[in-house]
């Protein structure tokens, strides 16, 4: 119930025009242990484990580092989870340890550009689905980097998807 109220919060904060660019994400880490940090590239104030579903809900992209705002289990969302242990009352995350995936499931052709407008250049197509990890937010648009690969570009958010369990249609 409370990642809907914060959902909700959210969107109407959005729609208003007050709120800074913010977006969900999932724990998508291949390490056991996910460090989370009191500010960008800071000391380690706790960590995440690779064995729950972890959802973020992010804000405040700085050099690759995400600002977290809450986090949930998406397997257990009545799971009690509290972001503890900073001296500065702020908690980030490296964008290459976080992940979407594209909504790209009929085979559609979908494109990254080189900036967040539909008429920017395209310098990336592809028709299967990808992981990305995300590196900044402009509106409607995400920077990403393709996972595995040292291709970065814009995509549209529609296209993304930040649910670990299952696909997002």
């Amino acid at each position: 119930m409370r990642k809907i109220l914060f959902l909700t919060v959210l969107f109407l904060t959005a729609i208003t025009g007050s709120a800074q660019d913010t977006m969900i994400a999932m724990l998508w880490d291949a390490d056991a242990m996910t460090n989370i940090r009191n500010k960008p590239n800071g000391a380690v104030v706790m960590t995440l484990t690779s064995d729950k579903s972890y959802v973020l809900s992010l804000s405040t992209p700085q050099d690759g580092w995400w600002k977290i705002l809450d986090y949930w289990n998406a397997e257990d969302e009545d799971e009690e989870t509290t972001l503890a242990g900073s001296d500065t009352g702020e908690y980030w995350i490296h964008h290459s340890v976080i992940g979407l995936a594209t909504r790209n499931y009929g085979g559609q052709e979908l494109c990254l550009r080189d900036a967040p407008d539909e008429e920017a250049d395209v310098i990336f197509t592809f028709n299967k689905e990808l992981k990305l990890n995300p590196i900044d937010i402009q509106g409607d648009w995400v920077k990403v980097k393709v996972d595995g690969y040292d291709i970065v570009g814009w995509i549209e958010e529609e296209w993304l998807c930040s649910n670990p369990l299952t696909n997002c249609c």
